[in-house]
């Protein structure tokens, strides 16, 4: 009887082990044998697209901007790829190793350096961005779907979107011939060349457009009733202009890419058949209060004793501050960059102090308040590191004045050649105000 039982439960273990088994098969697979077909028939799907991919790139949704792409995969797992993050990129292709990956779901990494790795290069020397974290975009991406000829994915840590479209034959001799390279330097070139533009959208509201090359996004900022509305959307450099990631919707009405026109160096927009043409002027549209941190994103005061739109009240405080630093350190006062975030109300002041031609610098916080007519208040942060270490030092700027006057923000036009620069203007003491190029 007990090798009856013995034998009865071996028979039951055994016909368990295999139900066990049956039950994970679908279609008469396992689960690795699924996952290995799936893998192949994304690679199947990368390798087979015949004249590449074009790829639009939009890092962590708080930071914004968008960069595009044009790939090429082969069955040795090597991609070579263009893109627009500069006049390089868009001209000198790039080859790298990717591979899939087999996680709870299939994900693409791009495993060795090319131009997404520039994006998110934690050394903010490499391609800006913050220090550690570079644009907040990934290289590693998960599958998410396949509908006709694109593919949806999403970054693995920071969530990035990315959208691959197979490119057609005349893409691909579009790029082969550097067209990419003449869009992008058109585009520059008449972003660069004149101070202000604005569009005309079926009324007489003239529409403040900004393409900001610097964080890659696009806006316009108009008045609505006496409140300032700014509507912004990152954006991409294609092959025949700017592609926004999603339509600017102004009463009604809609539109989503700028044409380069190479005739005129300028850029049009086409909505509901009508052209609507970046128009260019001279005078600023709006208050430089309603645009900074939107269109502008800072002032660079420069490196200088003295500078167009300097009071000699500044000059001669930084002057202090200069001489204090070098005396005490050995070091010379460089730039200083005012970063404004609208969203946190914070104003960063980062002053360069290199030494030894290492790029040292010292940041100084600001929360600020602005009234609806322009008033700023700024009140500093508690002081940490380089800046801390400097802090009696820079106090002639900081803690004098920035930390306790308020302040207005101007244009100021440099008389010597028509730049228009930003200027801060303190209230309390009209004598202190000073400029430097917007950015």
């Amino acid at each position: 009887m007990k090798k009856i039982l013995i034998y009865t439960l071996l028979s039951l273990t055994v016909f368990a082990g295999c139900k066990k088994d049956n039950d994970n098969l679908i279609d008469g697979q396992r689960p690795e044998e699924r996952v290995t077909k799936s893998l192949n028939e994304y690679n199947d799907m990368l390798t087979g697209s015949t004249y590449g991919w074009k790829a639009y790139l939009y890092p962590d949704e708080g930071n914004g901007g968008g960069y595009s792409f044009y790939m090429n995969f082969n069955k040795e797992n090597r991609v070579t790829m263009l893109a627009d993050l500069g006049f390089e990129s868009t001209a000198l292709s790039r080859e790298s190793s990717y591979r899939l990956k087999a996680n709870q779901i299939p994900s693409l990494l791009f495993d060795t350096y090319n131009y997404m790795h520039v994006l998110a290069d934690p050394d903010d020397s490499v391609y800006g961005g913050d220090s550690g974290w570079g644009r907040y975009s990934d290289f590693e991406f998960s599958f998410d779907k396949v509908a006709g000829d694109s593919v949806k994915m999403t970054g693995k840590l920071l969530k990035s979107r990315l959208l691959l479209v197979k490119a057609t034959k005349a893409d691909q001799e579009a790029y082969n011939a550097g067209t990419l390279l003449t869009t992008f330097t058109g585009i520059t070139d008449f972003v660069n060349a004149y101070p202000y533009y604005y569009i005309l959208l079926g009324d007489e509201n003239k529409l403040q457009t900004s393409f900001n090359f610097s964080s890659k996004v696009f806006s316009i900022t108009y008045i609505n009733n006496g409140v300032v509305e700014t509507l912004k959307t990152p954006f991409t450099v294609t092959l025949i202009g700017i592609h926004l990631r999603e339509p600017i919707i102004y009463n009604g009405k809609s539109f989503s890419d700028f044409v380069f026109d190479p005739e005129t160096g300028g850029l049009y927009a086409t909505v509901e058949g009508v052209k609507i043409v970046v128009q260019t002027t001279g005078n600023p549209i709006l208050p430089l209060h309603n645009v900074i941190g939107i269109n502008y994103n800072s002032i660079i005061v420069p490196a200088a004793t003295n500078s167009p739109g300097w009071s000699p009240n500044f000059v001669a405080r930084r002057a202090a501050a200069a001489a204090g630093i070098f005396n005490n350190y050995s070091i010379v006062l460089g730039r200083m960059v005012f970063d404004f975030n609208t969203d946190a109300k914070l104003m960063t002041m980062t002053a360069a102090i290199p030494q030894n031609g290492n790029p040292l610098v010292a940041v100084y916080s600001f929360a600020y308040t602005k009234t609806s007519a322009g008033v700023y208040k700024f009140t500093a942060a508690a002081l940490t590191g380089n800046a801390s270490a400097m802090g009696s030092l820079m106090a002639p700027i900081t803690t004098q004045r920035l930390n306790v006057d308020n302040f207005i923000l101007d244009y100021y036009i440099n008389p010597a050649n028509g730049q228009v620069l930003g200027q801060f203007k303190s209230v309390e003491h009209p004598d202190f105000f000073f400029s430097g190029t917007l950015q």
